[in-house]
């Protein structure tokens, strides 16, 4: 069942928001690209989504899965998860808030998203929950300018493979997610000049996000 958005004020007993976040800290300034920035991540933990607020819902790691440092523009902001279960969302603000949110939309399914129409720019603090303690699914947390907007396919633990046949595989290189393609498969201005044969297969978010965009393409 979808729950409200809730938005609270910094006044509750709350999450340790200042902890070191375990999937790293995410720089963007508004005009981003490629957009969504997408981050694969383990999702859940121990720790009660209730410490953010009565009507959070879920169980999270005690630290902050990202920290977003984000410098505003003219355009919204969202942050939003998906996976292949029920997971749920859990935002500090840049302007002191907390925001949770359960199930964004029917379209959405049982993913959650947060939007701001006018964002504050500076640190946002990220929690992608699940439902049962100790429940840990992989799951894709995005980034984005412009409104949440899911595959519909949830996120697959395994590889996959795009329409044009090309076997994007998965994310577990330590550089995926950073923008640039590790994959010595492929080639152009948007591949890394120093790619190594272990992370072939394994930068499947960049270097697909780059291929659509016509920076890199299948040697």
């Amino acid at each position: 069942m979808a729950l409200p958005l809730l938005c609270l004020s910094a006044g509750v007993q709350a999450l340790d928001w200042q902890a070191t976040p375990t999937y790293g800290t995410v720089n963007l300034n508004s005009g981003f690209q490629p957009d969504p920035h997408v981050t694969s991540l383990t999702a859940g933990g121990s720790r009660s989504a209730s410490e953010a607020g009565p009507n959070c819902s879920g169980y999270v790691s005690g630290d902050p899965d990202l920290d977003l440092n984000y410098q505003a523009g003219q355009y919204t902001l969202s942050i939003y998860a998906e996976a292949q279960q029920d997971i749920t969302l859990v935002v500090y603000d840049a302007a002191g808030n907390w925001h949770c949110n359960d199930d964004y939309s029917t379209a959405a399914g049982t993913n959650p998203g947060i939007k701001w129409n006018d964002p504050p720019s500076g640190n946002y603090n990220i929690w992608v929950g699940t439902y049962a303690s100790g429940d840990l699914p992989q799951a894709n947390l995005y980034v984005s300018e412009a409104s949440p907007s899911w595959s519909g396919a949830g996120v697959s633990s395994g590889s996959s493979r795009s329409s044009n046949g090309i076997e994007w595989g998965d994310n577990t290189s330590r550089w995926a997610n950073d923008g640039e393609c590790d994959d010595p498969r492929f080639a152009g201005p948007g591949v890394h000049s120093l790619n190594i044969d272990e992370d072939r297969y394994h930068d499947a978010n960049d270097c697909r996000s780059l291929y659509e965009q016509g920076q890199v393409y299948l040697k």
